[in-house]
C-alpha cells in the first residue's frame, strides 16, 4: 500500500504520540574486558511519531524472515535533529533501533521521516 507524504503526516498528527529519539552524541571506547562500549553520551529529543507494523515477508530476496521489524513515521515539524541509523526510539512500552531512514521533503524542506525500526 502506498501513501502520499501528506497522508502520512496526517496519520502522525491524528494518531501519533510523543516518543523519545535517543542519539549517541559522543561515542565511548571499546572495553575488551567486558566486550562493551563504555562512556557513551546520549541526548534525548522529544518527537511526535507513529509506530506501525507492516508485512515485510522475506528480507533481501533470501529465506530469512525478519521478525519485530516495524515502521516509525516521525514528523520533522519543530525537530532540531535528523533521525539516523542506530538511533533509538523509546516509548510506547518499547525501545527500538532505527535501521534505515527515508526523508520526506516538500519544496526542499524536510517534513517527516519514515524509519525502519527493529527490536
Amino acid at each position: 500500500m502506498s501513501f502520499r507524504s501528506f497522508d502520512l503526516l496526517n496519520l502522525v498528527r491524528d494518531f501519533g504520540e510523543t516518543l523519545t529519539l535517543r542519539k549517541v552524541t559522543t561515542a565511548g571506547t571499546y572495553n575488551p574486558a567486558t566486550g562493551t562500549v563504555d562512556s557513551s553520551v546520549t541526548t534525548d529529543y522529544s518527537v511526535t511519531a507513529y509506530l506501525y507494523n507492516y508485512n515485510v515477508g522475506v528480507a533481501g530476496g533470501n529465506d530469512e524472515v525478519v521478525r519485530g521489524t516495524r515502521k516509525c513515521v516521525i514528523s520533522a515539524l519543530g525537530l532540531t535533529v535528523v533521525p539516523d541509523f542506530d538511533d533509538l526510539i523509546v516509548g510506547s512500552n518499547d525501545t527500538v533501533k532505527i535501521t534505515s531512514v527515508m526523508s520526506l521533503f516538500s519544496n526542499g524542506t524536510a517534513i517527516g521521516y519514515i524509519c525502519d525500526v527493529g527490536e
